[in-house]
């Protein structure tokens, strides 16, 4: 099977519902990473930037933004303009980082949403680097099995590495066993300004050892996604790809789309098969 390798150029656009700003203080993030989506703070908005796109050719959609303190993005207010926008503008594909919503949430994207970006923060350094309050680990459990039961078709729960001394293996086996068509592995990237910054650039071959046993508990049904260290990238992409372990790959180093020949797609690497065809590039 060849491994898929995915950009956002211009027909996938990420837009955030919190624009620069989260409740969460996150050990790794601090609101930095969101900081660079473009804002849709009011339904209204998000319905005006997403038809502004589409007149462009885009057709998909990162929907994200900050949490609150218990982990939630605010994503209901704005499922009816998500739904009205399905129902009149042909080709659509909305992708969301959701948080820990409810079950009433939950059930309300089922039709409108493809695809969720679960982060299934459930590892200890995971769970304690998210800050969140009023929440205890096997609340993410919980959510991902409302996913899976109550929620749109396609789940993929993405899970950190490379935070120092986590113990991911129980959250990699408890994530494979609902079943997900992926699994998506993230890796720690030390960034300026945030607490995460003191830290070492994690081992690319102990990453690869978790990569591993993901991809054996899921059938190879394993993506990395775009969170990486550029410095470790060539090395983890190129055993990844060469030992069989992924099938997808977020911003591949170059070295390996060319050494690899990998088919490129214009897109999030969670988006299911069907509809895949439709971002292709060349």
């Amino acid at each position: 099977m060849a491994v898929k390798g995915f950009y956002i150029r211009s027909k996938f656009a990420t837009l955030s519902l919190t624009g620069g700003s989260c409740s969460l203080n996150c050990f790794y993030c601090s609101a930095k990473y969101i900081a660079s989506m473009e804002g849709a703070v009011t339904p209204d908005g998000l319905e005006k930037a997403i038809r502004a796109y589409y007149r462009r050719g885009t057709r998909g959609f990162l929907i994200s933004g900050g949490f609150n303190e218990r982990g939630e993005l605010n994503l209901r207010p704005f499922l009816p303009a998500l739904r009205r926008l399905k129902r009149e503008l042909d080709g659509l594909v909305f992708n969301v980082h959701p948080g820990l919503p409810d079950r009433g949430t939950i059930e309300e994207m089922r039709d409108v949403i493809d695809v969720v970006d679960f982060e299934f923060a459930y590892s200890p350094k995971a769970f304690h680097a998210k800050g969140l309050k009023g929440r205890k680990r096997e609340d993410y459990v919980r959510v991902l099995e409302d996913f899976v039961t109550y929620g749109p078709k396609y789940v993929v729960p993405h899970l950190m590495l490379g935070l120092p001394n986590d113990e991911v293996e129980e959250a990699i086996r408890i994530a494979s066993s609902f079943k997900p068509y992926l699994l998506n592995f993230l890796v720690l990237i030390p960034t300026k300004g945030t607490p995460s910054e003191r830290l070492r650039v994690p081992d690319p071959h102990e990453v690869l050892r978790w990569v591993e046993l993901g991809s054996r508990l899921m059938g190879g049904r394993v993506s990395l996604g775009c969170m990486r260290p550029f410095s470790i990238k060539g090395v983890l992409d190129r055993e990844a790809v060469s030992r069989g372990l992924v099938v997808r790959i977020a911003n591949p180093s170059p070295e390996v789309v060319r050494e690899f020949k990998l088919e490129l797609y214009d897109a999030c690497c969670s988006l299911p098969e069907e509809v895949l065809e439709g971002f292709r590039t060349t």
